[in-house]
């Protein structure tokens, strides 16, 4: 059973605007996107420009009715798939005349109770879209599920035993990552805990230049040191502020006595609430911040929301301690326990840098530019399934929501017309598989219209498979057991 990872777009149909509010902030509160109709056109129109993943419709509309509704879709080659639950506000004649003979999806009668009407629309979602209702496995489609992924990336140079490279996207601290140069007469090397930061546009990953193996060590290390970003070094410099958030006192005073000696000066919290505080009345002069864990469940990702709505001068960078494979969390840079003084020290220092000062130095508007080596970071993966606007993959390292990827497969590239860069959606760890994860992408191709992109991939197949291997709508029955 794979972990629900596509945002569902419900297109709701109301005749009157002010009976949709309450509908809308249920649907959105469970993160849902909505888009609202108020007639029988302006639904079917939106029906064939979101190709949604269910429609919620009032059974009489003031140009239609539901019924309506169902028989123009069941005309449609692709938008048939699309199930359909019915609001009937009164068990009138004229309100259950629609609903005769046609199979919908689910039905609400009476006004709407928060509880129920939930529980209908988590259940026909369960039932016929857990991912989509075009989603369908690349088995299903005859394609090869095996493929390779890339991230484009530049390596500039190192500067406080950290290696720096330029890239699109944020690499999770947890990944082994292979960087493969562009120039075939350099070697791969595999690089370990990335530390991300972010000016602009432009993302900078930072690795550990003692944690580099592979015989693309040779070239890592002859790169020059950048210099002018960052803090100062030496003694003249002032010591390094961490939040140090340990229950145990007798622990926080021994980590203190030692770090201290690297250039940090520890302060401590017994609690996440604590740090919180610490943080907000610290404002710039904390460098970063250390949690033993997160607090479990509900409470840690509250915490976490409430760090992140700090303003960006009062929210330092977040390194957390795990047992496991961890979620992925964007902003979070985790360590695994337990964990040996230099790899924490480390991690730290390399916390220490900051985005404006490496693109002040660094970036693609410094005026004096240093060559660096084209890379990529390259892992062989596998396609899951595909959908009206990207697909699944399993990958061997989690990447971060946000980030662009580029996907070496034969169907898609024809598909694309090009090799242009995925973005990242979301992405969960395998309960089928561990140590790898699932990831969800989207193409940029379908921007203009999701229906012209899906009959084109239906096209495509055709002309692969032919007739027999693939249904008129395209990709033939999706599974219900995504």
């Amino acid at each position: 059973m794979q972990p629900r990872m596509t945002q569902h777009t419900v297109v709701l149909v109301v005749d009157k605007r002010e009976r949709a509010i309450s509908m809308q902030t249920l649907l959105t509160k469970l993160g849902y996107k909505v888009v609202l109709a108020f007639s029988l056109y302006e639904a079917i129109k939106s029906v064939e420009q979101e190709m949604p993943h269910l429609v919620i419709t009032e059974s009489l509309l003031s140009d239609g009715t539901a019924g309506t509704l169902f028989d123009r879709l069941q005309r449609h080659e692709t938008l048939h798939r699309t199930p359909i639950v019915v609001v009937v506000q009164r068990k009138t004649r004229e309100e259950l005349a629609p609903l005769t003979a046609r199979p919908f999806a689910g039905l609400v009668l009476g006004p709407v109770d928060a509880r129920s009407f939930l529980a209908k629309v988590e259940e026909v979602m369960a039932t016929h879209s857990p991912q989509s209702p075009y989603f369908a496995k690349t088995e299903e489609l005859g394609l090869k599920p095996a493929v390779k992924i890339w991230i484009n990336a530049q390596v500039i140079g190192h500067k406080d035993g950290q290696l720096v490279v330029r890239s699109g996207s944020e690499m999770d601290p947890l990944a082994k990552v292979l960087c493969v140069p562009l120039s075939p007469d350099q070697s791969p090397a595999v690089l370990r805990m990335a530390t991300n930061m972010r000016e602009g546009e432009e993302v900078y990953n930072l690795f550990p230049l003692s944690r580099i193996v592979g015989a693309g060590c040779k070239w890592a290390l002859s790169l020059p040191e950048i210099k002018g970003a960052g803090a100062q070094t030496g003694a003249a410099a002032a010591l390094h502020r961490v939040v140090f958030c340990e229950p145990d006192a007798a622990r926080f005073a021994r980590f203190r006595a030692i770090l201290k000696g690297y250039g940090m000066d520890l302060i401590h919290a017994a609690s996440p609430a604590a740090v919180l505080d610490i943080v907000r009345q610290g404002g710039a002069s904390i460098d970063a911040v250390y949690l033993a864990e997160l607090p479990g469940a509900a409470a840690g990702g509250a915490w976490k929301a409430a760090y992140d709505k700090l303003p960006e001068d009062r929210c330092p960078p977040l390194i957390v301690g795990t047992t496991g494979n961890e979620s992925v969390l964007n902003g979070v840079r985790f360590i695994k326990k337990p964990f040996g003084l230099g790899l924490f020290v480390e991690l730290l220092q390399a916390s220490f840098e900051r985005g404006a000062e490496l693109a002040r130095v660094v970036g693609k508007g410094a005026t004096t530019q240093l060559a660096g080596i084209p890379v990529r970071y390259e892992a062989a993966a596998t396609l899951i399934g595909l959908d009206e606007t990207g697909g699944i993959l399993q990958v061997p390292f989690p990447l971060l929501t946000g980030s662009r990827l580029c996907i070496d497969h034969e169907f898609l590239t024809a598909a694309w017309d090009d090799d242009e860069p995925v973005k990242v959606t979301s992405v969960a760890s395998n309960p089928d598989m561990p140590d790898t994860w699932l990831v969800r992408f989207e193409s940029a191709k379908v921007a203009t219209s999701k229906v012209k992109y899906w009959e084109k991939l239906t096209k495509m197949l055709r002309q692969m498979q032919g007739d027999k291997a693939v249904a008129p709508d395209g990709f033939k029955e999706a599974s219900g057991d995504q």
